[in-house]
């Protein structure tokens, strides 16, 4: 009888922690799933603005499916806004034909929200103006804008849609990388765009193209750029406190024989954000201002209370 009693109240435990647990998980998903919304939504914001403000005006494109629509306004008597809803339509219909149900759900409706606030955009603001004679400056202004917004969008698991379809689709029947895919669907585009407004806009529209890429890169780089740091100090048990407690973050606490001293200690490990990285170094710098600190630069961590 006192073992059923011991075993139904360890049970009870188990269940309250895994309670509190899944609780806990539902709360950081919620959390991170509301950040997503809100970084998805200034990302479609900045990349609807570029293409309507800065590219559309001058007939300036980077590749993608509001190239395409700009090089059909040229011949097809409708705004760029319905041709760039038509033309990401048709583009998922053939995605669907070649390559099956690949995409998420957020890929579509992130795509169509794009093209509809680009069409939005037009009727709020019908026929901009260039806002520069410089063409340099405005494909160089556009893409890094856009560039932001394509960043901020592909680092929650999602996408604008447009020529990463046709990508797709090169990789499957052709072998290519799908980084190199989009480059010669974007290219291709430009091409198109040099035909309908001359040379001068399909060199502008190359160079649109591989700054847009890079500033992508530098974005998504820099959204999840961390420190990692390894903290030797006298005070491991007051430290290790303050990563835990004030910063809502785990560490790791690595045992060692100095080379020097010949003792026994112990090393703390721990990932932090930038802004929580100069807390913990005036802490540390407070507790212990013999402490020894390495920091380097994380380009990603994933895991509880990180990334997904």
């Amino acid at each position: 009888l006192h073992l059923s009693i011991r075993r139904q109240r360890q049970m009870c435990i188990r269940d309250r922690v895994n309670e509190v647990q899944n609780l806990k998980k539902d709360k950081i998903k919620h959390k991170y799933n509301w950040k997503e919304i809100v970084l998805i939504i200034i990302g479609i914001i900045l990349v609807a603005s570029a293409i309507h403000f800065f590219l559309v005006p001058s007939n300036l494109t980077s590749g993608g499916a509001s190239g395409i629509a700009i090089v059909l306004s040229h011949y097809i008597p409708l705004g760029v806004g319905p041709l760039f809803i038509l033309v990401n339509i048709v583009l998922f219909i053939m995605g669907f034909i070649f390559i099956g149900k690949d995409f998420g759900t957020r890929t579509i409706i992130v795509t169509l929200a794009l093209s509809g606030l680009v069409w939005l955009f037009e009727i709020i603001f019908p026929n901009p103006k260039p806002l520069s004679d410089d063409l340099f400056l405005l494909i160089t202004l556009g893409m890094i804008i856009q560039g932001i917004g394509v960043g901020m969008v592909l680092n929650q698991y999602t996408s604008t849609g447009g020529t990463d379809i046709i990508a797709k689709i090169m990789q499957k029947f052709l072998g290519l990388d799908l980084g190199i895919g989009c480059v010669v669907a974007d290219l291709v585009v430009s091409i198109f765009a040099g035909s309908a407004f001359g040379m001068n806009i399909f060199l502008y529209s190359v160079m649109g193209v591989i700054i847009n890429g890079a500033v992508v890169s530098i974005t998504i780089s820099g959204l999840n750029t961390s420190k990692l740091c390894y903290i030797n100090t006298k005070e491991v048990e007051l430290v290790s406190k303050f990563i835990i407690e004030d910063l809502d973050r785990s560490a790791n606490l690595i045992p060692y024989k100095g080379a020097y001293s010949k003792k026994d200690n112990v090393l703390i490990q721990t990932a932090v954000s930038t802004r929580e990285y100069i807390r913990l170094k005036e802490f540390v710098n407070d507790a212990d201002p013999t402490a020894f600190v390495v920091t380097s630069s994380a380009n990603e961590i994933l895991g509880e209370k990180w990334r997904r």
